[in-house]
């Protein structure tokens, strides 16, 4: 059949769905919205994917501009005629076919978009409830954006809940474990962006490090809080614990987890988040806020640990008796690579997604 997938820009996400996509039998198309130039994918269109040529310009969208790129989206519709749309995030992207009353409509949850857009304000609301009245099937990368959903009045048997996992055999423990000597070493890899707690996570380190100056921090990515992030990094005199690697290759990111010894997220909202899923399949244990998300993933002791979110005083403590006990990481990494083959194996995950497409197809068939 063919399937028309709808998404914000180009991630390593979309690059992950339309790859294991393009192997199916299916014809995909793809409609990108915009083009942020954010670099936030480097790798190629996957082979035997469409790209759709829809609008003059890939530059941010405003609201304003969804009249007339609504316009567009059917004029989409009338050349591919699509069995199928999967579009995400719901407000931005999946409005657009939701308006153009297509159907079968599958939407994807990004995880934001339901735990943090929906309640922006009285737009945002309206958006939600309006897309998520026009879909005929859900994806949810976690339990706790499902739920969430549900509170919204979305029927909970027409949601597919998924992770989006990876692939075990590329993110798996190195074949030499790093040996834990008298320096800690954590990892970090989320966006500079104020939803993923980076304040939290140098604060809390920074603290830690006034007890024990024997931690490092490795930093990836960039974003909204550089300025923020090397003042701090700065003022706080952390240069010789602190290093910044900025963005690097997808190819490469399972070398980093395996340099760490634990990896840190400060998330305030969150999926099931594919980098956590990453460092647990390396069998690189996680020191997680405690948002409902994390814990599906993390219980403390077991996997990782588990701190208080938007706590640097409390993140500081699990930083430190994490130091005291190093005996509890290799215990640790056995258990977070145990997860991730049981929860997070994007092969077996997938599936569940072609699954929804058939449940989306019989569902208005009916």
């Amino acid at each position: 059949m063919r399937i028309l997938y709808c998404s914000q820009d180009y991630s390593p996400h979309d690059h992950r769905f339309l790859s294991a996509l393009s192997k199916t039998d299916h014809q995909i198309y793809w409609l990108r919205l915009e083009d942020r130039r954010r670099n936030l994918e480097t790798r190629d269109l996957p082979e035997n994917i469409h790209k759709v040529t829809w609008r003059v310009g890939n530059e941010r969208v405003h609201w304003w501009q969804y009249p007339s790129l609504g316009r567009k989206f059917r004029n989409v519709l009338k050349e591919i005629q699509p069995d199928l749309v999967h579009a995400g995030p719901l407000q931005s992207v999946s409005i657009l076919p939701a308006s153009a009353g297509f159907q079968p409509l599958v939407s994807m949850s990004w995880g934001f978009d339901m735990l943090q857009d929906a309640d922006r304000n009285q737009f945002w609301k309206w958006a939600t409830k309006y897309v998520l009245k026009k879909t005929d099937r859900l994806f949810c990368d976690c339990q706790t954006v499902k739920k969430k959903a549900v509170v919204w009045g979305f029927p909970e048997e027409k949601v597919s809940v998924f992770p989006w996992g990876v692939d075990l055999s590329l993110f798996k423990p190195a074949a030499k474990q790093k040996k834990l000597g008298k320096e800690l070493i954590f990892l970090s890899t989320r966006s500079w962006e104020p939803r993923y707690g980076i304040d939290v996570a140098l604060k809390g380190f920074a603290l830690a490090v006034q007890e024990n100056p024997n931690l490092h921090l490795i930093m990836l990515s960039n974003g909204s809080q550089a300025d923020w992030v090397w003042s701090f990094i700065r003022e706080n005199r952390l240069e010789q614990n602190v290093e910044l690697r900025g963005q690097i290759n997808n190819e490469t990111l399972s070398e980093i987890y395996h340099s760490a010894h634990v990896y840190l997220t400060a998330s305030h909202v969150d999926g099931s988040s594919v980098a956590l899923m990453e460092a647990l399949a390396c069998g690189t244990p996680a020191l997680v806020s405690d948002i409902p998300s994390n814990l599906e993933w993390v219980k403390d002791g077991v996997e990782g640990w588990v701190f208080k979110d938007g706590d640097a005083s409390d993140l500081a403590c699990a930083i430190l008796r994490i130091a005291s006990q190093p005996e509890m990481v290799s215990t640790a990494s056995i258990n977070a690579r145990q997860t991730a083959e049981q929860k997070a194996d994007w092969k077996k995950n997938f599936a569940i997604l072609l699954e929804g497409y058939d449940r989306a197809i019989e569902g208005v068939a009916k």
